[in-house]
C-alpha cells in the first residue's frame, strides 16, 4: 500500500461534494418540488463547464495577442504562467465565467425546455435526455472547443496562491460558499409563494390551471433557475480539473445526481444535499481504491455502483420518501397564522390557569 494523502482527500472530496449538492439542489427544485423528469441535468452542467473553458482560455488567450489553438501545448504553457502573473485578471475572468456560466446555462436551459414542455410530461424526460446526448455528440465533432481533446489548461482562478495545500483550500472554500448561497437561494424559493405553487404544478397541473396560473412560464421560469445552477456547478468543475472532454458529460451523471436526490428526500433541500454527501463519499473513497490497491480484481466504480443502489433499494425499502422527510412550506402568511395560533394558546393557557386559581 502507497502513502494516502489525508488531507488531499478531504478537499477533493469537499469540492466534488459542493459541485454535486449543487447539482442535486436543481435537480430537487425542478423535479422534486415541480414534477418535471429532467433526465438531461447534465447538459446543461457541460454547458457551464464548457462555457467557463472557454471563455477564460480564449480571454487569456487574446487579451495577450496569442493567437494559438487552444488544445494545443503552447496555449497550455502559456495559460499557466499567465495565470501565475496576474491574480487580479485571473480573479475578474473567475467571476465573470461564474456568472456568464449561469446566465447562459439558463438561457438556454429555458429556450430549450420551453418547447420540450409541449409534448407532455411523458415524453419531458426522454426530450430533455436526447438533448443532452445530441449535445455530447455535437461537442464531440466541435473543433473550436477542442472536440474529442477537449478544452485542456483551464486557469486555475487561484493559480497565483503559493502551494498545492493553500489553493486546494482556497478552492474548497470557494465551492462551499457557492453551495451555501445557492441553498439560502433554493430555501428561499421553497418556501415563499412561488414554491407553493410549485408543489401546486406538480400534485395537479391541471387544477392549477384552472385556477388561472400560467403553468408553462412558471415551469420556464424554474428550468432557468436549476439550469443555470447546473452551469456554476459545471463552472466550478472545469475551474478544479483544468481540462475538460465531452466524455466527462455522460448520462450517468444524470443518473447519479437522481440518486443523490432520491436518497436524499424529494422536495427536501437539505436532503438533497445529505444524498450528495453519500454518494460523493462513496465516489471519492472507491477511486482512491485504485491508488491504494492498484492490483484490484474488480473496477472500483463497480464496487461503487453496487453500493450506491443497495443504498437506494434500503431506503426506499424502509423509508420510500427519503432519509430526510419533505418538509412543509414555510411562507410568510403560514409564519402569521402560525403566530397568531400561539398567541391563542398561550391566552387560553393563561385564562385556564385564572380559573384554576379562583377555584
Amino acid at each position: 500500500m502507497i502513502g494516502f494523502d489525508v488531507t488531499g482527500f478531504i478537499l477533493s472530496w469537499l469540492v466534488f461534494f459542493s459541485i454535486y449538492s449543487i447539482l442535486s439542489i436543481s435537480l430537487n427544485l425542478e423535479t422534486g418540488l415541480t414534477g418535471m423528469a429532467n433526465f438531461g441535468k447534465v447538459a446543461f452542467y457541460a454547458l457551464g463547464a464548457y462555457f467557463t473553458g472557454y471563455v477564460s482560455i480564449e480571454f487569456f488567450l487574446r487579451l495577450h495577442g496569442l493567437d494559438y489553438p487552444i488544445y494545443s501545448t503552447d496555449a497550455i504553457v502559456a495559460l499557466g504562467k499567465l495565470s501565475v502573473e496576474q491574480p487580479s485578471l485571473n480573479l475578474s475572468v473567475f467571476l465573470l465565467t461564474l456568472v456568464g456560466s449561469f446566465l447562459f446555462a439558463g438561457v438556454i436551459g429555458f429556450l430549450i425546455m420551453l418547447p420540450a414542455l409541449r409534448v407532455g410530461p411523458a415524453f419531458f424526460g426522454i426530450t430533455v435526455l436526447s438533448f443532452g446526448e445530441m449535445l455530447r455528440i455535437f461537442l464531440r465533432h466541435y473543433k473550436p472547443v477542442g472536440a474529442t481533446y477537449g478544452l485542456v489548461g483551464i486557469p486555475h482562478p487561484l493559480a497565483w496562491v503559493g502551494g498545492t495545500f493553500s489553493k486546494d483550500l482556497g478552492f474548497a472554500l470557494i465551492s462551499l460558499s457557492l453551495l451555501a448561497i445557492t441553498y439560502i437561494y433554493a430555501q428561499r424559493i421553497t418556501n415563499s409563494p412561488l414554491g407553493r405553487l410549485l408543489k401546486a404544478i406538480r400534485d395537479d397541473e391541471t387544477a392549477t390551471l384552472y385556477l388561472g396560473k400560467n403553468v408553462p412560464l412558471v415551469k420556464g421560469k424554474v428550468l432557468f433557475i436549476g439550469s443555470g445552477m447546473a452551469g456554476v456547478a459545471g463552472c466550478l468543475y472545469a475551474y478544479y480539473l483544468g481540462s475538460i472532454t465531452p466524455n466527462a458529460f455522460m448520462p450517468a451523471v444524470t443518473f447519479e445526481v437522481w440518486a443523490m436526490m432520491l436518497l436524499g428526500g424529494v422536495g427536501n433541500n437539505r436532503g438533497s444535499i445529505l444524498g450528495a454527501a453519500i454518494i460523493t463519499f462513496l465516489d471519492r473513497s472507491t477511486a482512491a481504491l485504485n491508488f491504494l490497491f492498484p492490483n484490484l480484481i474488480i473496477d472500483p466504480n463497480f464496487i461503487r455502483w453496487m453500493l450506491v443502489g443497495v443504498i437506494i433499494v434500503v431506503v426506499l425499502l424502509f423509508k420510500p420518501e427519503g432519509i430526510i422527510k419533505e418538509e412543509y412550506v414555510w411562507t410568510p402568511a403560514w409564519r402569521l397564522l402560525e403566530a397568531k395560533a400561539e398567541a391563542r394558546r398561550k391566552a387560553f393557557k393563561e385564562l385556564i390557569g385564572r380559573l384554576i386559581k379562583r377555584r
